[in-house]
């Protein structure tokens, strides 16, 4: 009896050895399935993103394609015509996008002109915003300008409906500036005075020659990119 108790202990032993070990082989194989499934899972995740991401992107794409300046507005807008490159863009969209944005920029130039013009007949002075509405033949879209600019631009149409035309050289001066800033800012053709085509002295007080050395009569310098306005200068304000 006493020879078998040990066998018997050590028969023992060794089945509670091996149930531990099978134990722990289950808990093992249980964790790494549980992992395997937490990484299955995030791969699974992840591709959903990366699959969104993408659909985004073409939606972003198409819509661009047939919004107005590709669907940019406001402050996106200037940013882009700026020379900070917006996603998505390449650079032969944007030069596209700057020939039509040459539009945009002088009829919001000429609106804050005319409207600082027009609150001066009235006997008004406002603070204008620097954001406008512009409608297009492309659609309408939202032009934004630094405030300075937008600023400097309706003062001058203020201090012209109240100054006799003899003593406008002072504000062309500060309206060239501010188109100069805006035109150059953008990439646009600068080669031209804004004061030109919105402030257009009269024949009478045009120093010299009513006509420039290449024959060509001053009023008719006109910034490239901008429309004349009809009856030109604040007369049609």
């Amino acid at each position: 009896m006493r020879r078998k108790m040990p066998a018997i202990l050590t028969e023992r032993l060794l089945v509670e050895s091996m149930d531990a070990l099978v134990n722990a082989l289950i808990a093992i194989g249980m964790l790494l399935i549980l992992i395997l499934l937490i990484y299955l899972i995030d791969r699974v995740n992840s591709i959903e993103k990366e699959t969104r991401k993408v659909m985004t992107s073409i939606t972003e794409k198409s819509e661009r394609s047939v919004a107005p300046f590709m669907g940019l507005s406001s402050k996106k807008l200037w940013d882009t015509m700026t020379g900070r490159a917006a996603e998505g863009l390449d650079a032969g969209a944007i030069t596209e996008l700057r020939a039509q944005y040459a539009l945009v920029l002088s009829k919001h130039m000429e609106a804050l002109y005319q409207e600082g013009f027009k609150d001066g007949q009235r006997g008004m002075s406002g603070e204008p915003k620097n954001t406008k509405q512009v409608s297009t033949s492309k659609g309408a879209v939202e032009s934004w300008m630094p405030s300075a600019q937008a600023n400097a631009l309706y003062q001058c149409g203020l201090n012209a409906s109240q100054t006799p035309e003899a003593d406008w050289g002072p504000i062309r001066a500060s309206l060239d500036e501010a188109g100069q800033f805006l035109l150059t800012k953008t990439q646009q053709d600068a080669s031209s005075p804004l004061s030109d085509w919105l402030m257009p002295l009269p024949p009478k007080l045009v120093t010299g020659s009513a006509e420039t050395a290449g024959g060509v009569p001053e009023s008719a310098h006109i910034p490239s990119g901008i429309p004349a306005a009809a009856g030109q200068g604040p007369a049609s304000a």
